[in-house]
């Protein structure tokens, strides 16, 4: 080849590369100074929605890298409380991050890890939390990057959550104490107070979490040392009154929780007084804490006192009623004002629940709707930028073709390979993302149901009373404790003259199924000892009634009483139940029984009655077999024998001591096993 024509082909794949490398089209004339402005400006403004929008629009130019757009998505999203979303571009964040030896990358890779393992945290995912932060802790310490707060607050998240399991408490105290540590190097290092405010966070992250899942040693432990780093800090900066003011105030309320729950009383109430001395404890925020506090303690008529401002708290934070916030600020109002013996505000709070439970459904519907079109939405636009880049590279291709054409013909091989590639990746992500969306969906159904159920429990507990007659001539106490989030034990009792008309009841089954029956069950109970009904009447006509388009064949076990109170006569009619336990000392004895079926099975049957004519001075104690069939983790069960000895033993106790008592010998017996059937107890003694 002449060398004219050498410089000739050099010319014409100079052009070439020219045309191609014009391909790379320009994406944006922000500098990277100005785009990191505009987006720290919408977050100092705390304008999200402008947040999020700043975030995508520098992400498609490429002025932010991927890893902080989705980073910056996913926090606006958070902060709008959409948590889908977030927990999303979190996770797009992370992934985005491949080139470990960029500084800024790696950093943001840390936040969002940080950020999403406290977001699956707060969701309850402790399994999900530890299984993604485990590898990211281990990826910052292979980098040396094991002294930013991010790393120590992933530290403690993965320790909060190992409390939650079993035999994991030594690598918890370790996980807890590595992370302390590290925020005193970094306030030995740099004793400012971004760096003491994060330690103290970190510390009232543990303490807290201590203190939820009633670990009170390990709660007071942390709380010595929030206290510590406090007085450190109000050394240096004594002029933030209000920050110390409201950490010191925190402390002292957790501390006044651990001491209570530990049974000591005098210093439990003087670090609540220390509480209630500061500002904070007039604050919305500081008089919900004082209720949870009140709550734990049993003070009943105080808690309920507190949460009257809970409307003030509510307007405060401009909530709307999710699952999340019935079950932490109505039910809790529910539970104090129910305890307290204010039937009226208890009926009242109970009523805004079920009438507010419809909208949260309602607005989650909405809200999981509209998160989803947002996230399909940005995979959509994610897909259109892909095709872009894929054109323009095909573009760049066909122009080098020529090129290559000229100079070496392999490369054309080259090219049908790696568009054979692409394929198989555009096909891979799409599988992926339909996984994806199926295991979102799986999870949100999950969360849904397991809401529902804490909400039908505690509606269910207001069914049965919970006050007992304060009067001298009886004594009366039972207690329910549900296998699951709901059961199907029963027990009531009213006054009809001076007859007392009691039952206890054990529905075949168990959940959702058993608790309506019970319900019905309990109502037509009612209805017909008002009519006064012997027991026996009241089995048989209760049996006529349930036992009609019964398709599911429930049934229940019951023991009716009624006794009148003047003489001590007892009038019973025991339905296929357990034979009571007549109290007296040694001399403690189960009732004889007459054989009677369980309610509901067949139809025509008639109840027979029974008669003891004074059961004055004696503990009448009745119970369904979740007690005497309790099992520990070896399936022995605890026994009619055992059951009677504890009677013997707290037969002089009032009815309320032999309750609790009989609960903590089954307690005991379990041995850590989980309850295998409701169990359900009353005792009733005539003076």
């Amino acid at each position: 080849m002449s060398q004219k024509a050498i410089r000739l082909l050099a010319c014409f794949t100079l052009v070439i590369m020219l045309i191609v490398a014009c391909g790379e089209r320009k994406e944006t004339g922000l500098k990277k100074n100005t785009a990191n402005g505009l987006v720290l400006d919408a977050y100092k403004q705390k304008d999200y929605p402008l947040l999020l929008a700043i975030a995508d629009s520098l992400g498609k130019t490429g002025a932010i890298t991927e890893a902080q757009s989705y980073y910056w998505r996913a926090y606006a999203s958070d902060k709008m409380n959409k948590k889908r979303a977030a927990e999303y571009y979190w996770k797009k964040s992370g992934s985005a991050v491949t080139d470990f030896r960029n500084a800024e990358d790696v950093e943001y890779y840390a936040k969002s890890a940080s950020r999403l393992a406290n977001l699956k945290y707060v969701k309850g995912d402790y399994e999900g939390t530890m299984q993604f932060a485990i590898p990211v802790v281990e990826k910052l310490e292979e980098l040396h990057c094991d002294t930013t707060s991010d790393y120590i607050n992933l530290l403690i998240f993965i320790g909060c959550c190992q409390t939650h399991f079993a035999n994991t408490a030594e690598s918890t105290t370790n996980n807890f104490e590595r992370a302390y540590n590290k925020h005193l190097e970094h306030i030995k290092i740099s004793p400012t107070q971004e760096s003491y405010k994060s330690a103290i966070a970190g510390i009232v992250n543990i303490a807290y979490n201590y203190l939820t899942i009633h670990k009170y040693e390990e709660t007071l432990y942390w709380c010595d040392r929030y206290k510590e780093l406090l007085e450190k800090y109000a050394i240096l900066y004594s002029t933030d009154q209000d920050y110390l003011d409201k950490q010191r105030a925190r402390q002292n309320i957790y501390r006044a929780t651990a001491l209570a729950k530990l049974d000591q009383p005098l210093d439990s109430y003087i670090a609540y007084k220390e509480f209630l001395n500061s500002k904070f404890s007039q604050s919305v925020e500081g008089i919900y804490d004082e209720g949870e506090y009140l709550i734990e303690a049993k003070k009943w008529n105080e808690a309920a006192d507190c949460f009257k401002h809970l409307n003030k708290l509510i307007n405060h934070y401009h909530l709307e009623f999710t699952f999340d916030n019935l079950q932490s600020f109505l039910l809790k109002k529910y539970q104090a004002n129910r305890m307290a013996g204010r039937k009226d505000t208890a009926y009242a709070v109970s009523a805004y629940i079920c009438d507010s439970l419809s909208s949260a459904i309602d607005r989650y519907k909405r809200e999981d709707a509209a998160e989803l079109a947002a996230i399909y939405d940005t995979q959509k636009k994610e897909t259109q930028i892909a095709e872009q880049k894929a054109s323009i590279l095909r573009e760049r291709q066909i122009a080098g073709i020529v090129t290559f054409i000229l100079i070496v013909g392999f490369f054309i091989v080259y090219t049908l390979y790696k568009q054979k590639s692409t394929l198989k990746l555009t096909k891979a992500h799409e599988e992926l993302k339909e996984a994806y969306n199926q295991l979102e969906e799986t999870t949100s159904a999950k969360e849904r149901i397991e809401s529902e159920l804490r909400i039908a429990r505690h509606i269910q507990e207001s069914i049965v009373p919970n006050e007992f007659p304060q009067r001298n001539d009886l004594e009366l106490y039972a207690s329910m404790t549900p296998a699951k989030e709901v059961g199907g034990d029963l027990y009531d009792y009213l006054f009809i003259g001076d007859n007392l008309c009691f039952c206890v009841g054990d529905v075949s089954g168990k959940g959702v199924p058993a608790a309506l029956f019970m319900a019905q069950v309990i109502r037509l109970f009612r209805a017909m000892a008002k009519r006064n009904y012997t027991p026996e009447k009241i089995a048989t006509e209760l049996n006529a009634e349930l036992v009609e388009h019964n398709d599911d064949g429930m049934f229940v076990t019951m023991f009716i009483g009624m006794v009148h109170l003047p003489t001590g006569k007892l009038n019973f009619c025991n339905a296929g139940h357990n034979p009571p336990v007549l109290a007296n000392g040694s001399k403690s004895q189960f009732i004889p029984m007459e054989t009677n079926a369980p309610i509901g099975l067949w139809e025509g049957l008639k109840f027979t009655g029974e008669v003891i004519e004074d059961i004055r001075g004696r503990q009448l104690f009745v119970y369904t077999d979740g007690l005497n069939e309790a099992e520990n983790d070896k399936q022995v069960q605890f026994g009619e024998e055992q059951l009677l000895e504890i009677v013997k033993r707290t037969s002089k106790m009032s009815a309320q001591e032999m309750i609790e008592t009989m609960k903590g010998e089954v307690k005991r017996h379990r041995h850590g096993a989980d309850p295998n059937d409701d169990l359900t107890m009353l005792c009733l003694h005539i003076k």
